[in-house]
């Protein structure tokens, strides 16, 4: 019987998994990702709680609701972050080539001034 909880862990950490690709590449409303993965989650997680470790129902309830809630909370927030922080694909990265030192300048890191 322990084997089938487990699994209902691995079915948890799967939604997880996909809820943050739905949520970073903006696959659906956000808010519908996040309330299916919320019930998802909770789901298995109150399975996991009785079968493996053998909670009453109200504790396998109540690990649930704060599991699933908590876990997919910070899944949607992060996956909703890097999606508003990732730049458009139409913007160029700008890169400056290395400066290579040149042995008859002096360096000064402390000036905006021209060398002398």
């Amino acid at each position: 019987m322990a084997a089938v909880g487990y699994l209902f862990l691995v079915l948890f950490l799967i939604t997880l998994f996909v809820t943050y690709l739905a949520v970073r590449r903006a696959l659906g409303p956000t808010l519908y990702i996040g309330g299916a993965s919320i019930i998802l989650s909770i789901i298995f997680i109150v399975l996991y709680s009785l079968l493996v470790q053998e909670n009453s129902a109200a504790q396998a309830l109540f690990a649930g609701i704060v599991g699933g809630v908590v876990f997919d909370g910070i899944a949607i927030a992060l996956a909703s972050f890097f999606r508003t922080n990732q730049p458009l694909a139409d913007v160029e990265l700008a890169s400056y080539p290395a400066q290579e030192p040149n042995p008859n300048e002096r360096r000064n890191d402390y000036s905006d001034s021209s060398p002398e």
